[in-house]
């Protein structure tokens, strides 16, 4: 049976190889995958890369979803190619580095806004939209689980997420819809550029593999979940074993 699938920020990191894993797994020629994208070149780069087949699957959608009004023209582009849903994978997020002093009110609000009530108010408008047995997928973080000293609000952000992935869950009791939370440690992406050798080897030292993941690993949890129809309300950690001195 063809599936709707939904995926924010799939162009670049995690969030592109769990589109590429989507796509590979596709068996139906009538399945369609929506990308939300925000850099333009990076969804160019994209698109050159996908076989003529996997193009013809995905529709790429713009969208600023740090902003309630990118938002909602988000939510009306998904519902103009389908009014029906079948996965949900909310996979935007941002963060800070900077120090807990330097914080002003919008770097904090910005970053709650896009990590955590973005997702939440674009789940309550597709709500009625979900197909029976359908999926999402929340991004959550090993930051949201444990103290974060490099992003406080980064870490508060993604602990929010975590939970509302268990409260949704009760929201959409007698759907059949299933909603999980998924949190990796660190993640060999973009995100990491610029990160020293020194960095490196001072947080793989706290990892049981001694390296960070890669984000296709993380995409076939994703996957996995997206296809186990009896895991819901569930925190599924992805880290490596970390900190397990």
């Amino acid at each position: 049976m063809s599936k709707i699938m939904v995926l924010t920020s799939g162009t670049s990191g995690i969030g592109k190889s769990i589109a590429l894993k989507l796509l590979k797994e596709s068996h139906d020629d009538n399945d369609k995958l929506i990308i939300n994208y925000f850099e333009e070149d990076q969804m160019v780069e994209m698109s050159a890369e996908l076989s003529e087949t996997d193009r013809n699957e995905v529709s790429f959608v713009y969208a600023d979803l740090s902003t309630y009004e990118g938002l909602e023209g988000f939510v009306s582009d998904i519902l103009a190619i389908s009014d029906k849903i079948d996965w949900l994978i909310c996979n935007t997020g941002i963060g800070t580095y900077k120090k807990f002093d330097e914080y002003d009110y919008e770097l904090f609000d910005r970053i709650l806004r896009t990590n955590l009530s973005i997702p939440t108010f674009m789940i309550q408008k597709l709500k009625p939209h979900f197909n029976q047995y359908g999926k999402i997928i929340l991004m959550g973080s090993l930051a949201g689980k444990l103290p974060y000293s490099s992003s406080l609000v980064y870490s508060v952000s993604k602990a929010g997420v975590h939970h509302l992935a268990q409260c949704l869950m009760k929201e959409f009791d007698g759907t059949y819809v299933s909603i999980n939370a998924i949190a990796p440690s660190f993640v060999q992406t973009p995100w990491q550029k610029g990160r020293s050798e020194e960095s490196y080897e001072r947080i793989n030292k706290k990892i049981n593999l001694h390296r960070f993941a890669e984000s296709d690993e993380i995409a076939k949890l994703v996957y996995d979940t997206l296809t186990n129809d009896f895991i819901n309300g569930t925190l599924l950690e992805i880290t490596g074993g970390y900190d397990y001195f």
